[in-house]
């Protein structure tokens, strides 16, 4: 425990004029809030997206999509904060910060990590949570162990801050007399281990799908999709490998060295949403692509005679496409009109024995003459491979 206030708390020497003039004038603030809300931006896109394709599938939302999306707001909060902190004077250097703002931006500098750590706790739950799904037995047991151990290692960080001195405005009001603090190192080497704790277990995460999906009965380009889908995760461990070796920089003096470590903060947890929302987009892209095939292949048409196909799809099977039927209408031309299963015969007069047969679904073409249509109803039923991997992108267990 340190008596006085911890150095890198500690005002800084004044520089003499002309070693002011050789030191470097610029601002990294512009530069931090361009990145981190442009991250945000797009991480609100790709968990809005998600959201909205779990309501159109009649999915709803469960705890990991509550954990995600409560990740989210604490992410734009620690982005509205960094905003602030710039309006302050954070990411000037500390010979040209006013020092009259000193402890306004310490104590917003403390809320703006505990948002940031916050939202990197809540991200990576929300993924775990999706797996525990999805896992059984020891697959499922070492989910929860990274779930607890993450929560708590993370957690103590996020406090660190808040009991790290006594009284608790010593660590930011520089005015305070007496009192007591940690050694900052303490809190450094700690949040070292935590931010490295936390990558590893992304790593974790982002490879146990394979071992689950990979004994599933679906096809094996279904397996690789949706397995490197569920992956994305890692990159989320590179953010975070990025982001433990700029903790250092905590013992500083100058603030403008601590903007890489928010930067890189922010990319951790916005990453993680991005890659935990891949999967459900994954699924709107299949069916997409599915859709635009369906449409060439039904715009074909097959006919009798002169006639065209027509088809129509009907739903799935209880909320999943899973299963349906095709209406074919094929219209052929006038009753005169030789058939395929009937070349060579001759045509059939208008008041022929066909007419009584098509009843209600003959036509009077051009001319008058009778147009025939023939319906015909096809059953079908999509493989496990499409509906198994869509269950498991959508985060619903099989």
């Amino acid at each position: 425990m340190a008596d006085n206030q911890p150095d890198q708390y500690a005002a800084p020497v004044a520089p003499t004029p002309e070693e002011l003039a050789a030191l470097p004038h610029d601002n990294a603030g512009p530069k931090l809030n361009a990145i981190v809300w442009f991250l945000t931006a797009i991480s609100g896109v790709f968990l809005g997206v998600r959201v909205l394709l779990k309501f159109s599938r009649n999915k709803g939302l469960w705890w990991d999509d509550i954990f995600l999306i409560a990740a989210w707001v604490c992410i734009t909060i620690e982005s509205a904060l960094l905003t602030s902190l710039t309006h302050l004077g954070y990411g000037l250097h500390i010979w040209d910060f006013n020092l009259a703002n000193m402890a306004q931006l310490l104590l917003t500098v403390n809320v703006t990590g505990t948002f940031s750590v916050t939202a990197a706790i809540w991200s990576k739950t929300s993924f775990a949570i999706t797996l525990l799904k999805l896992t059984h037995g020891w697959a499922r047991y070492l989910v929860w162990y990274i779930i607890v151990s993450m929560n708590i290692a993370m957690g103590l960080s996020a406090l660190f801050p808040w009991v790290q001195c006594t009284p608790v405005r010593k660590a930011w009001d520089l005015t305070v007399v007496g009192g007591s603090c940690w050694d900052p190192t303490t809190t450094v080497y700690y949040n070292i281990f935590s931010a490295a704790y936390s990558a590893t277990m992304d790593f974790a995460l982002a490879l146990l799908p394979w071992t689950v999906i990979w004994g599933l009965q679906m096809k094996r380009k279904e397996k690789i999709g949706v397995a490197v889908a569920m992956s994305m995760g890692i990159f989320a461990g590179i953010m975070g490998i990025i982001k433990t070796s700029k903790i250092m920089v905590m013992l500083s003096a100058d603030f403008a060295d601590g903007v890489d470590l928010f930067l890189w903060g922010n990319a951790e947890t916005t990453v993680t949403i991005i890659a935990a929302s891949i999967p459900t987009l994954r699924v709107l892209i299949r069916d997409a692509t599915h859709s635009r095939r369906y449409y060439r292949s039904g715009s074909k048409g097959t006919g009798f005679g002169t006639g065209s196909g027509v088809t129509k799809k009907s739903g799935g099977i209880n909320g999943v496409a899973g299963g349906g039927s095709v209406l074919v209408t094929v219209s052929g031309g006038p009753l005169g009109s030789h058939r395929p299963s009937e070349a060579g015969q001759k045509s059939l007069p208008d008041d022929g024995s066909d007419r009584s047969i098509l009843g209600s679904s003959e036509k009077v073409g051009a001319g008058g003459k009778i147009m025939r249509t023939n319906d015909f109803s096809v059953e079908y039923h999509k493989s496990l491979g499409d509906r198994g991997s869509e269950e498991y992108e959508m985060g619903r267990a099989v």
